[in-house]
């Protein structure tokens, strides 16, 4: 009977691989939480995607890729909004 030991890095490959997961659940979070979900006027003539609104361009901007994830997933448009009338703009599509 033998006993092997593990090798070192399998060890840091799974404790890396938990730190990554454990470092997107309040990321995730604070994408919902922080983003004002809106659906559009129907007056504008489509309504194949919804708006999220954020307080600062920043917030706007560090999560615009789960923008680009909720495009996919949803299978809408999804358009982010900053707090000023003149902000940066981002449409994301759902389209590979």
């Amino acid at each position: 009977m033998t006993t092997d030991k593990q090798k070192w890095w399998q060890n840091w490959i799974v404790y890396a691989l938990v730190g990554l997961l454990l470092m997107l659940v309040p990321y995730v979070g604070a994408y919902f939480l922080l983003g004002t979900y809106a659906q559009p006027i129907p007056d504008f003539g489509r309504n194949d995607f919804h708006c999220r609104a954020f307080k600062y361009d920043t917030q706007a901007k560090v999560f615009a890729p789960l923008g680009w994830a909720e495009a996919k997933i949803r299978g809408e448009d999804v358009l982010f909004v900053g707090p000023e009338p003149c902000s940066e703009i981002d449409f994301y599509e759902p389209g590979w």
